[in-house]
């Protein structure tokens, strides 16, 4: 059963995440909902705090331009290395119709636990690069809002007056 996507300002947006230290049931559920959630959103990921769970989770959909999703789950991720940079166009589930221009590595290599407890290291670029940093963000409690810099700062403030405002906003990574 999909979860609500928590929007921006929840408070639990910007706590940093816990490790986890056993993968037993509570996970396996947790994150079957989260990866429901990511599809049912449109999104290419999803940190467990963007659902209101405190574990170190996000789930990322591997091929988010086809039409058969490939989610894969990563418990406990390190980011190893960073190579690159490249400045592109990104969104957020907990920020509805904000999209930004935000500088990330253009390559990343990350270290992670899948949900049967092995070690993998991907090695991934571009899109799926980007979405990395952006769930590890999350699991830190960092959000798109505070890699805004010049006229996208301005465009982070609009938002939020908006959207404080009640002004209708939906969408993201």
């Amino acid at each position: 059963m999909p979860y609500s996507v928590l929007k921006y300002p929840t408070p639990g947006l910007r706590k940093k995440t816990s490790p986890v230290e056993k993968i037993g049931e509570d996970v396996f559920k947790l994150v079957e909902g989260m990866v429901e959630t990511m599809l049912a959103e449109d999104g290419v990921g999803l940190a467990a705090n963007q659902i209101g769970a405190e574990y170190r989770i996000f789930v990322m959909n591997t091929t988010p331009s086809d039409e058969n999703p490939q989610p894969i789950v990563f418990i406990n991720p390190i980011v190893l290395h960073k190579e690159g940079e490249i400045v592109d166009e990104e969104g957020c589930l907990s920020f509805p119709d904000l999209y930004l221009k935000i500088a990330r590595p253009e390559r990343v290599r990350v270290y992670a636990k899948d949900l049967y407890n092995e070690d993998f290291v991907l090695e991934l670029s571009g899109l799926l690069a980007r979405a990395v940093m952006h769930e590890v963000d999350h699991l830190d409690g960092i959000l798109i809002i505070d890699h805004a810099a010049g006229a996208e700062k301005e465009k982070v403030e609009k938002y939020l007056e908006d959207s404080s405002k009640g002004v209708k906003v939906s969408g993201g990574l």
